[in-house]
């Protein structure tokens, strides 16, 4: 141990002397495996593993949220190590101090201020704890009175280790990882925009005494209860198009100018619209799902444009910030600009939409620009009606573009 602090030391003294401009830090040698914390308030600490990695002098450091994987480029410079979780605006600052590292999250996403203190220590390579059986499922009731919503609990055990997802009705709660200890049990996720911690008791078959943590600005309670046979409401019955003619809808390109309904390049095609966001996970997972839709077919025969609702208050910096996501997740259609995060704001720039209750939500149209599916927030990878939608969309859009 005192040679790996003295190893630390040393390094974190080359970082200070540094000079300003960006270089790779020399991370292999440094420990691989680490676990930390973040850490919202005094009493809160919500879990998070990673790696730092060093390869033919590519540094990086890897997120680990159970099964999932989440790759970063990791950088240093005068004040210390830098790591920007694309294609968020979001990144973690820390330095090594006796052998642990110490920083910040910043979520700029959420305002220039908004940040939690997190730190980590060295561990020895855990073991496997893949989760391979199949999920459990709870019914769930976050909240009380009006303000409860449903949700299902999928989760997964081996021995006292747990993987898990919440799906609500605007979309899961992505890769949960955790542990129950006698009749205790906690869940977590660290992504880049999700800080999650879901804790609860065991109580029988039930899990009750349920709060959730988001960040540093929420709370929320839960309960939870077997029934393999809940059902949330069909995510494609949520919102409704109040017109059979052809679907309107209006928004801006980088250079100002009005993109709509009536655009020369989408007359005569199957369209998909997503309503979305830059700073959604969810949204982040239906892109990539887009992507790799948009590989399937013609672009003579389908087309897909996306509207992103942003936190910016200036057109620019939307654009700005619009253009970085879709670098960074190498998007291969258009993002035009919708406006602001308030929901009302969506109906404005989609007048045939009855309402919006969730970022994402993806419209098709056929080749008459009529609307065929509204489909309410996304269930992702983590999920078990991932494939299931998957089928079932593609099966939609070849019946629509087979002639």
């Amino acid at each position: 141990m005192i040679k790996i602090q003295s190893v630390l030391l040393s390094v974190l003294s080359i970082l200070v002397f540094a000079c300003q401009s960006e270089k790779e830090p020399q991370v292999e040698f440094l420990p691989k495996h680490w676990k930390g914390y973040l850490q919202p308030s005094e009493t809160i600490n919500i879990p998070l593993n990673f790696e730092l990695n060093s390869d033919n002098k590519d540094s990086s450091l890897t997120l680990i949220n159970g099964s999932e994987r989440l790759n970063y480029k990791l950088k240093s410079n005068a004040e210390g190590f830098v790591v920007r979780l694309t294609p968020y605006e979001s990144e973690l600052k820390f330095n090594l101090e006796s052998g642990g590292i110490f920083g910040w999250w910043y979520n700029y996403a959420k305002g220039p201020n908004y940040k939690i203190r997190f730190n980590a220590t060295s561990i020895i390579q855990p073991k496997t704890t893949s989760v391979k059986n199949q999920f459990t499922q709870y019914e769930t009731v976050f909240g009380k009175g009006e303000n409860s919503y449903p949700a299902a609990l999928l989760f997964k055990r081996k021995n006292e280790k747990l993987e898990a997802t919440f799906k609500t009705e605007t979309g899961d709660y992505r890769f949960l990882w955790g542990e129950q200890i006698h009749d205790s049990l906690w869940l977590a996720c660290f992504d880049g925009s999700h800080a999650f911690l879901f804790t609860a008791k065991k109580v029988g078959d039930s899990l009750t005494s349920g709060i959730f943590y988001s960040g540093n600005h929420y709370t929320d309670t839960w309960n939870a209860w077997p029934n393999a046979a809940f059902k949330l409401t069909n995510a494609d019955q949520l919102t409704k198009t109040t017109s059979e003619n052809r679907f309107r809808f209006q928004l801006l390109k980088p250079d100002r100018s009005v993109v709509n309904e009536l655009e020369d390049s989408l007359q005569n095609k199957v369209i998909i619209i997503q309503i979305m966001g830059t700073w959604c996970p969810n949204c982040k997972d239906e892109t990539e799902f887009l992507n790799s839709i948009r590989k399937k077919y013609d672009p003579k025969k389908l087309a897909i444009i996306a509207g992103a609702f942003e936190y910016q208050k200036d057109t620019a910096e939307a654009f700005k910030r619009i253009e970085n996501y879709k670098a960074a997740m190498h998007v291969g259609y258009p993002i035009y600009y919708g406006g602001s995060t308030n929901k009302k704001k969506v109906t404005e720039i989609f007048p045939d939409l009855d309402r919006v209750i969730s970022y994402p939500t993806l419209t098709v149209l056929d080749k008459n620009g009529v609307a065929v599916l509204v489909h309410t927030g996304f269930n992702g990878p983590a999920t078990d009606e991932y494939q299931e939608f998957t089928t079932s969309f593609i099966a939609l859009l070849d019946s629509l573009t087979v002639n």
